[in-house]
Parts: C-alpha cells; structure tokens; sequence
C-alpha cells in the first residue's frame, strides 16, 4: 500500500532538503574558507620530520607561557607541532604532551641533538636555554 502525501506534506519535505542542501553547503564552505594562519614566530630549528627525511632549517621554535618551565612549540612546515618544556633546574628537555618520548641523541656546548618520536631536531643550547625563565 503506498501513501499519498498531501500537498502540505509535500511542501514541508521539499523545504527541508532545500535547507538541508543548503546547510551542507554552508558548512562546506566555511571548512575551505582560505584564512590562513600567520606564520609562527620564533627562532629557526633544523629538524627532520618524518623517517627518511634529511635535516633542514624548517621548523620554527615558538616560546610560550609555561607553568615555571621554558616551553616551546616546534612547529613543523606541515603546520604540525610538538610542545616541549626545558625544567630550569635540571636543564633537562622533555616532551609536555603527546604519546611520544623525547630522547637525546647527542649534545655539546653548543648544539644538542634529539628526537620525539620518528622526528629529529637540532638546536643551537643558547637559543633553548634562553627561554629559561630562571636566566
């Protein structure tokens, strides 16, 4: 048995697809919207993100506000990040949120060399040690 829908019935369903098609749109639209954000501001890092990548000057340290700790953000040129603290007593670098573990890979006076996860940075010491907040 098939119903007939009364002409009321049918105005009602034609107005919502017309308002769903347009919703849709709407929403579509506002996702591709072209705003760009501004390029972070901050100090170069040489990294590598991702395996079998060489190392370059791509990435940008960002320092921000932190809880007695220099934290930064590494923003990566894919529009990634990771958050990264330097403990002002220990001097020691460690990673603030995430899955992956920060481990050095080599260090010196000057340069100090570490991956999180499959990606590696390095980075001059006076430029992470300048975010310290306790300098």
């Amino acid at each position: 048995m098939v119903r007939l829908l009364t002409p009321e019935q049918r105005v009602k369903l034609m107005s919502l697809r017309i308002f769903s098609a347009l919703g849709l749109m709407g929403a579509l639209a506002a996702c591709g919207s072209g705003d760009v954000s501004p390029d972070p501001v901050g100090d170069a890092v040489t990294c590598a993100i991702g395996e079998g990548v060489e190392m370059s000057d791509v990435c940008t340290l960002e320092r921000v506000a932190g809880d007695g700790s220099a934290t930064f953000l590494i923003h990566h040129p894919d529009g990634g990040f990771r958050r990264v603290s330097l403990d002002p007593e220990t001097q020691e670098l460690g990673v603030v949120d995430g899955a992956d573990s920060l481990r050095i890979t080599d260090s010196s006076d000057d340069i100090t060399e570490f991956t999180i996860g499959i990606d590696r940075y390095r980075d001059d010491n006076e430029v992470l040690l300048s975010a310290d907040p306790a300098r």
